[in-house]
Formats: structure tokens, C-alpha cells, sequence
């Protein structure tokens, strides 16, 4: 299954590349300004900039394998000094400097979401080192206390990821309505697209150390199932055999990706080789 989903990430893109490319109008479209088109594109920008900053300033796999060496309590092989992953400053800016095609209020909780993050990932490759530190002087006490710090910072990075996910999720919706006015798989695009950022989170949550938080755990999955009970029941369009069949693999694929989750969750348990499965997931979707 994980192969299956390996396309999921650029799917929509694909799929929407394809439709738009067939000269097909969609029959009822929306009458769009040029000023709400190109404010759409902005945002989509904006969101595309934000995806690519947190692909590399929170590695999940990368801060998982950190903590993982923390929890042997030195009892592993000397690591070196460990570099935070390197980022775009000139995403970091514009990240922390969202434009006027968001109201005030979105501004201003986005940029301090992205600030406290920045501040929260610092703490903990620093917590890291000030680790292997301590470890390198046989001073294990001291470095024991910084587990559980970087537990925290590790929950606070997920959380600030997920809050600036979450307050983007209304306009990059908005955004691709516009944009996709005349695509004739609007409806199934933006399915797929909802869908996959719920996949994504759920991802994220699995992989969080010490624990996922079940209860939003249980309330993702929950959102998956509402979103591919909705996305069965859109019509079918006419015209498109190959985007309607590729479509219908993809509701396949979520619906398998269900299964799996529920049946590792109902274990209570993961395995090293589904975590592993589970941090590829995520890569292909972020």
C-alpha cells in the first residue's frame, strides 16, 4: 500500500494539469475579477512558499531519529554535533511577512505562529547538542534532564506546524476555487486536495514522539472518513475517463490508508518498520 500512495502528494496537480489541459469548460462557472484572480494566485503562493519552509525546518524523520538517540540515554554510538536543517531565508521572510491578501487578524497568527516555531526548533537542536555535551563529559544526570525538554519542544514544533496548516486551510481552499473555476474536476480536485492534507496530518500525529495525541488522532481519522464518504458520492464527469478512473484510485488508496492506520492504532503500538513505512508517507506528502 505505501507504494500506492506514493503519488498522492503531486496527484492533484497532475490530475488538474490534465483536465484544464482538454479545452473543456466547466458547463456553470463562477464570474471571477481579475483583482480576486490574481489576489487567489498570491495566496497560493503564499502556501506554496509555507509548504516547502516546513518541509525543511521540521524533518519529522530527522527530529524523530534525534529524540530516538536521546532516548537510548547514551548508550549508542557518539554522534557529532547535529545542524538543523538548512531553510530558504528568503521563504523564511516572506513567511513571516504574509501580504495584505490575508485579513489583519490571519497576519498576525500566522507570523507568530512561524516565529515561535523557528524559536521552539533553535531550542531543541541546541537541547541536542548541549546533549552530546554532556554526554562527552559523563554527565549523564544533566543529560537526562533534556529528554524531556526536547519531548516538549518536539510537541510545540508539531503543534505551531499544524496551527499554521490549519489557519491557511480556508484560504488555499477559496484560492483554488477561483483558480479552478473552469476546470470541469474542480469538485474532484479540491476532494483530493482537503483529503490529503487530513492524510498529512494524520501522518504527522503517528509520528509524534513521545506519543501521538489520541484524541486528535481519533478526530483526524474521523475527518478522513467524512471527506472520502463525501468525495464517493460527487458525480461523475462526463469527458474525462482517465482523470475519473485516476480519481477513483485515489479514493481507493485513502480508504486502504484508513484501514492500515486503524489497525496499527487498535494495536496501540507501531512497529520500527511501520514507523518507517509511516515517515516515507510523509515524505511523499509533504
Amino acid at each position: 500500500m505505501r507504494k500506492n500512495l506514493m503519488f498522492v502528494g503531486v496527484f492533484a496537480i497532475t490530475l488538474m494539469l490534465a483536465a484544464c489541459g482538454s479545452g473543456v469548460r466547466k458547463e456553470f462557472s463562477e464570474k471571477y475579477s481579475a483583482t480576486e484572480v490574481e489576489q487567489a494566485n498570491q495566496v497560493m503562493n503564499y502556501y506554496t512558499t509555507s509548504l516547502a519552509l516546513l518541509k525543511n525546518l521540521v524533518v519529522e524523520k530527522d527530529v524523530n531519529s534525534v529524540l530516538g538517540y536521546m532516548e537510548q540515554g547514551g548508550n549508542a554510538p557518539m554522534l557529532t554535533t547535529v545542524v538543523s536543517p538548512v531553510f530558504s531565508q528568503k521563504d523564511s521572510a516572506l513567511a513571516v511577512n504574509p501580504g495584505t491578501y490575508f485579513n489583519e487578524e490571519t497576519q498576525r497568527n500566522l507570523k507568530q505562529n512561524f516565529m515561535q516555531l523557528f524559536q521552539a526548533r533553535k531550542q531543541f537542536y541546541t537541547g541536542f547538542n548541549q546533549y552530546l555535551s554532556f554526554l562527552k563529559v559523563k554527565d549523564k544526570t544533566a543529560a537526562d534532564k533534556l529528554l524531556p525538554v526536547n519531548y516538549r519542544l518536539n510537541v510545540e514544533m508539531a503543534e505551531y506546524k499544524e496551527n499554521i496548516l490549519d489557519i491557511l486551510s480556508p484560504f488555499t481552499e477559496g484560492a483554488q476555487k477561483i483558480l479552478l473555476n473552469d476546470n470541469p474536476m474542480k469538485e474532484q480536485i479540491l476532494a483530493m486536495n482537503r483529503m490529503s492534507v487530513t492524510m498529512q496530518s494524520i501522518l504527522r500525529q503517528c509520528m509524534r514522539k513521545p506519543a501521538p495525541d489520541m484524541a486528535r488522532l481519533d478526530m483526524k481519522i474521523m475527518k478522513l472518513v467524512i471527506q472520502l464518504d463525501i468525495a464517493k458520492r460527487l458525480p461523475m464527469v462526463k469527458g474525462h475517463p482517465q482523470e475519473m478512473k485516476t480519481f477513483r484510485d485515489f479514493l481507493a488508496n485513502a480508504e486502504a490508508f484508513i484501514k492500515e492506520v486503524q489497525h496499527i492504532k487498535a494495536r496501540g503500538s507501531y512497529t520500527a518498520d511501520e514507523m518507517a513505512a509511516l515517515g516515507e508517507y510523509g515524505l511523499s506528502l509533504n
